[in-house]
């Protein structure tokens, strides 16, 4: 890309001078333009000079961390190193939860600006709350900028967003049929002018969204994977592809690798991934030259740990503790987040930035046998169509020997469609759990806007 950035004085076009906070945004872009390339050994000697005062000031400010490192024989050092981090006390989300305003920190330094109330209730219900600021949401632009940059996206196309709108006073909700329209992409690519940006609430019916779509014909889309793949289904039904696009982007749920071969076949483009949480803001990024993540670790120290609390190796699968580097108005420190990834190797592209092969879900999403054993669930969801019209369906499992099966279907199965669509599953699965049909006319979505085709009640 060759994009001049916006001037933003008077009678200055080139080269441009931009405002305060997209000069700040071009400062930290060019900094991660650089370490990005630096070796792993010097990303993690960065990253402990950065936690070093974070954790001091946590201590000192925050009495959820003075409690907790007190309790367990803990004192920060003035030194850190990644052995001593180790020491550093785990916390769970239901750890965060029943801290409340304890977590919140007594004196944060003027120039991170004004604090900002971010929640997420995920699938519990139970709402975590936790302040950002200036400098989180600065640095949140930065990631989100370098992953259109890594991408190599043409800025000056449209860029339409099926996904959860109005989430928050100042922003609008994307009513269907028809959405909203702005004249960019939005806060992280200000530093440039772009396209146009279209917006469509998530709570759309697929024939409204496939309509507006159609419309909008964009050269990039942005939804969650699940609603992707019933958008899929919708266009090869009726034999329709978007002939201006140029890429597919997720956030917010599993990717399987089959939802990015079908995208790929239908819409004859590649389907690019982000990983973030709310609390923290952006996770890992998809290489550009692969399908695997490479970690932000300018902003979080991400570690995927066995059940023994110690990093897993290149091919293990372990639970994801994350640490907010910059947050000093809610510290977030080594947070458990609920999130199972299985590590990857040192990536081909030569960054140094630590690589995740799979964001494999959350602990709720893996199958539990009667003995004990706990797997990740494989329906064979691709072969369902061969045995009903079934347009949606959600797994959970109630049990150690009983799933329900919910289904959105024009009527519902008859017999030797229950008993075939049995013996597929029990084929999958590996073992004859006991199924109970319920049907709807809609499976809801959390009121994140997202959608999980298993959970596990276990």
């Amino acid at each position: 890309m060759n994009f001049t950035p916006v001037s933003h004085l008077p009678g200055i076009i080139w080269p441009a001078i931009s405002n305060n906070q997209a000069s700040l945004a071009m400062a930290i872009q060019f900094q991660l333009s650089q370490s990005e390339w630096w070796t792993t050994e010097e990303i993690i000697k960065k990253q402990m000079e950065q936690l070093r005062p974070l954790l001091q000031h946590a201590y000192r400010n925050c009495q959820f961390y003075q409690e907790l490192y007190r309790s367990m024989g803990f004192r920060p050092k003035h030194l850190l190193t990644p052995a001593l981090w180790q020491n550093v006390p785990i916390v769970t989300r239901e750890n965060i939860q029943n801290a409340g305003d304890k977590l919140i920190s007594k004196n944060v330094p003027a120039q991170h600006g004004e604090p900002t109330k971010v929640s997420t209730s995920g699938s519990t219900g139970r709402e975590i709350t936790v302040l950002s600021n200036q400098v989180t949401q600065l640095f949140n632009r930065a990631h989100n900028l370098r992953d259109h940059l890594w991408q190599k996206r043409n800025l000056r196309g449209k860029l339409a967003a099926i996904r959860l709108s109005g989430s928050s006073l100042d922003k609008p909700k994307a009513t269907p049929p028809n959405g909203i329209v702005a004249n960019s992409w939005g806060v992280s690519t200000d530093i440039y002018k772009t396209g146009p940006s279209a917006l469509l609430d998530i709570s759309a019916n697929i024939d409204e969204q496939f309509h507006w779509l159609v419309k909008q014909n964009p050269e990039y889309l942005l939804t969650y994977p699940s609603n992707l793949a019933a958008l899929l289904d919708k266009m090869a039904k009726n034999k329709i592809t978007l002939d201006r696009l140029l890429q597919v982007r997720s956030l917010g749920e599993i990717v399987k690798p089959d939802l990015r071969k079908r995208c790929r076949e239908i819409l004859g483009v590649p389907l690019v991934d982000a990983y973030s949480c709310q609390e923290i803001g952006c996770l890992a990024l998809q290489c550009p030259d692969n399908e695997h993540y490479h970690i932000q670790s300018e902003s979080v120290l991400l570690e995927v740990l066995n059940d023994d609390n110690q990093p897993c190796k290149p091919g293990e699968i372990g639970r994801v503790v994350v640490t907010s580097l910059h947050n000093y108005a809610t510290p977030l420190i080594r947070y458990e987040i609920g999130d199972l990834a299985e590590v990857g190797n040192q990536c081909t592209c030569g960054r140094g930035l630590p690589v995740i092969n799979q964001i494999m879900g959350r602990v709720r999403n893996l199958l539990t046998y009667p003995n004990g054993e706990k797997r990740w669930p494989f329906f064979g969801s691709a072969s369902f169509k061969e045995i009903a019209n079934i347009q949606q369906f959600q797994f959970i499992q109630t049990a150690l020997n009983q799933i329900e099966v919910h289904l959105v279907v024009q009527e519902p199965l008859d017999a030797q469609q229950k008993i075939s669509f049995t013996q597929l599953l029990h084929k999958n699965l590996g073992y004859d759990f006991e199924l109970v049909f319920h049907y709807h006319e809609e499976i809801k979505r959390t009121a994140g806007g997202k959608f999980e085709d298993f959970i596990s009640k276990i």
